[in-house]
This record gives structure tokens, sequence and C-alpha cells, in this order.
């Protein structure tokens, strides 16, 4: 998603709104669709961005391994500051001021925010996926679903490395 900096001054100071669609290249077989919307304004040498973006990640449980959608979201609000000189068509930079938050910066007339994007999608990743909260997951022995039922598999007690820690449970 690139946003037309001229365009953003004529409307110095209003937010304009968009919607968008960004496939992020995500490194895995499948790339990742993203659905943003957000605001946009040209305020004193900056762009500020906010809004939300929304995607469906297809994947599988981490306890049950049951196939599932796992919806994301996340809302953001950015600062990028405009610099005069347009030498880098690339996108922009980081840059840290003093006593202020990591900023960034960019060159020229377009604000190409697609890395931006696929950085905070990253970011917002779960680590394990779940089909819900109290997934009980599959059985050690037999490998049945619990979730689906009970199995009949004989629960070994405790592993003899872990017996310390059920005497101390014990004495609490």
């Amino acid at each position: 998603m690139r946003l037309f900096i001229p365009d953003l001054k004529k409307e110095e100071g209003k937010f304009i709104p968009f919607h968008v669609s960004i496939k992020l290249a995500t490194g895995n077989i499948d790339d990742v669709v993203m659905d943003v919307r957000l605001e946009a304004a040209y305020v004193a040498q900056r762009v500020i961005i906010k809004g939300e973006w929304y995607v469906e990640l297809e994947g599988e449980c981490s306890r049950c391994l049951e196939k599932l959608t796992y919806p994301l979201k996340d809302s953001f609000y950015e600062e990028f500051i405009h610099l005069k000189s347009p030498a880098d068509p690339k996108g922009y930079g980081e840059v840290n001021e003093p006593d202020k938050e990591e900023r960034f910066v960019f060159k020229g007339d377009f604000l190409d925010l697609a890395e931006y994007f696929r950085q905070s999608f990253l970011m917002a990743q779960p680590l394990k996926m779940l089909c819900r909260t109290d997934c009980k997951g599959l059985c050690p022995v037999c490998g049945i679903n619990k979730n689906n039922g009970e199995c009949r598999c004989e629960q070994k007690g405790i592993d003899p490395r872990w017996a310390a820690l059920e005497k101390l449970k014990g004495e609490l």
C-alpha cells in the first residue's frame, strides 16, 4: 500500500479514509491477505496514520491438531516524518530522537506501508493457535482427541524426574 503525499498535502490536517487488501509476503507457503482500514493525514511535515487491520489465519490447534481459522486483528496509530530530499525511493527508515519515541522517516512523494504492515502482522501472531481456550489436546498414549471423548488408556504415575516436585505440592 502506497500513499501519494501530494494528495494528502492538498487536504493538510484532514484525515482521509482508505480501505485496502494487502497481500503480505510472510515467508510461508501461502501469503496472507490483510484487510486494512485506515485514515491518513499530512500535518506539519508528518504523515499520521490510524486505523485497524484484520487477518484470518488458517492452521491447526497446537493441542489437538484440528484444522481451524484463527481471526487476528490489531489497531495502530503511527507517525512518519517526511524528509525534504527525495533520494531514497524505497520507503522509510527509523530514527531515534533524544527523549522521544522511535520515529519512522521517509523521502519522496510516496509512503509505502507494505513493510510496516508486514512487521505489524508478524509481531501480532500468537505463539500457539488454539481451537478454544479449554482444549484438552491429544492423549499421549493412544493419540485420541480428548475433546471428542475420554480414552481408556492407563495413565501411569508421575514421571520419576518430577517426583520431588510432587512431594513439595503435598506439603503446601
